[in-house]
């Protein structure tokens, strides 16, 4: 069984059909990428898989339940997060306590201040080590608005795995990195699904970081599912070439 399947999904909004009868199953330990033009439907899709809209038709099921029309706190703490292109981190704070809000969210504990010293120390050591995953932790002290654009993707998605998903979504992962960053990014990827043991469902208009880091790949145009399949199969796609890649082959 899938652990994400999308049925006949559709969703509009007044006349535009944002997506259409779209149907997705993503396998445990899969590395899916999304690929399509802006206004293919991709944010739309990743909308109704984490429940921010429902859809009109069709359903979402995760790990063999239903979610389509779930809260998106009930869907996260099934097992299946979400990091947003835009930023979703409190400016004000400093890295560490940024992480710190996430861990506590996730452990769902409340009278914190009745914990015993010990227990407050496994949330700060599990803190330190989420940091340390992410070359985040010489930053710590430092307020999260004063990260560089690099940094503060790596804090946005240091928060999704704080969380410890089943299943993480990823909207546009290296947008706006320079080169250096977007590196760096992959190989974080990498190593996360690797030591994670995660499933990946992730949006990416770069092509290099597509290639890099997905099994397997689906082009959407507008609000369907015009072709999936292997990167190589994808990259030859002559659909692919004319209507996404301009009639190059990447």
């Amino acid at each position: 069984m899938s652990l994400l399947e999308v049925r006949s999904v559709s969703k509009s909004f007044g006349k535009l059909q944002a997506v259409n009868g779209l149907d997705l199953a993503i396998e445990e330990g899969e590395v899916r990428c999304i690929i399509g033009a802006n206004g293919a439907g991709k944010t739309t899709l990743f909308n109704l898989i984490s429940g921010r809209i429902k859809p009109d038709n069709g359903k979402v099921v995760f790990a063999g339940k239903e979610i389509s029309g779930m809260r998106p706190p009930h869907i996260v703490r099934k097992g299946l997060s979400r990091s947003f292109q835009v930023s979703n981190y409190f400016s004000n704070l400093s890295v560490f306590q940024n992480v710190r809000i996430a861990v506590l969210s996730r452990m769902r504990k409340s009278r914190i201040f009745y914990w015993p010293v010990s227990r407050l120390e496994q949330v700060n050591q599990r803190v330190s080590k989420i940091l340390e995953d992410f070359s985040l932790l010489p930053l710590a002290d430092v307020i999260a608005d004063n990260l560089s654009h690099g940094d503060r993707r790596k804090l946005e998605i240091s928060l999704v795995v704080a969380q410890e998903p089943r299943m993480l979504l990823l909207d546009e992962p290296t947008a706006g990195m320079n080169s250096t960053e977007t590196e760096s990014t992959i190989q974080l990827i990498k190593d996360l699904v690797g030591r994670m043991r995660l499933t990946l469902l992730l949006t990416e208009h770069d092509m290099k970081v597509v290639f890099s880091l997905a099994d397997k790949i689906t082009f959407m145009h507008y609000g369907q599912v015009v072709c999936e399949g292997l990167p190589q199969d994808i990259k030859n796609n002559r659909d692919v070439q004319e209507i996404y890649l301009g009639g190059e082959v990447c």
